[in-house]
This record gives structure tokens, C-alpha cells and sequence, in this order.
């Protein structure tokens, strides 16, 4: 049986794209909406940011659920990519970044 489970080179290639769709998803906020007040989504940025950067410097566990934590955030991310170009609530954006967020830190846990 072949082994399915993700590199950790693939783990931090998703977490990165995931800290890098929070990162669109601010600029477009700000491009969108100058005068809001986007520092929930600024937060979601930061939080975003240090997973990926943490996880760069460990190594990920054998733990089979890693594989469903990482398909999840993948799918996350691409929503999150696909729906930039409709951010008008900032309140549902921030919303959804929270969950993108609680994703990449489910699939940081794999990390040590």
C-alpha cells in the first residue's frame, strides 16, 4: 500500500498559499474599502503568517489525519482565491479568514 501522506514540504506549500490568500484577502479589503476599519482582517493576516512561519522550522508528525487537514485548508484557501473579486462585507470576509485560520492551525498542530 502506497504511502498518501503529504510531505512536509507540501504541508508548509499549503500552509504558505493559505497565509498568502489571507494576505489578497486584506489587500483587496483595503482596495475596497479605505476607510474601513480591517484590523480583524489585518489580525487573520498576522495569525495566517506566523502558522506558516512556525511550521517552516519543524518537522510533521506520521499522523494520518494530516492528510485531511491538509486537503481541508487547500480547499479553504482556493474558496477564499475564488471570492476575492466579491469582497464587499467585511464582516462575512472576516468570518471566513477566521475559519482559514483555525484550518492552518489545525494543520500546524502536525508540526513539532
Amino acid at each position: 500500500m502506497p504511502n498518501t501522506q503529504p510531505s512536509k514540504t507540501d504541508v508548509v506549500a499549503s500552509l504558505a498559499a493559505a497565509a498568502d490568500s489571507v494576505r489578497q484577502a486584506y489587500l483587496a479589503a483595503q482596495a475596497a474599502n479605505p476607510a474601513a476599519d480591517l484590523s480583524k482582517l489585518y489580525k487573520a493576516e498576522m495569525a495566517a503568517e506566523a502558522i506558516w512561519s512556525t511550521a517552516e522550522e519543524k518537522a510533521l508528525k506520521a499522523d494520518p489525519a494530516v492528510a485531511k487537514a491538509k486537503a481541508d485548508l487547500d480547499a479553504a484557501t482556493q474558496d477564499i482565491r475564488n471570492n476575492l473579486g466579491t469582497l464587499k462585507d467585511i464582516a462575512q470576509w472576516v468570518q471566513l479568514l477566521d475559519g482559514l485560520v483555525n484550518l492552518a492551525t489545525s494543520v500546524g498542530k502536525f508540526f513539532v
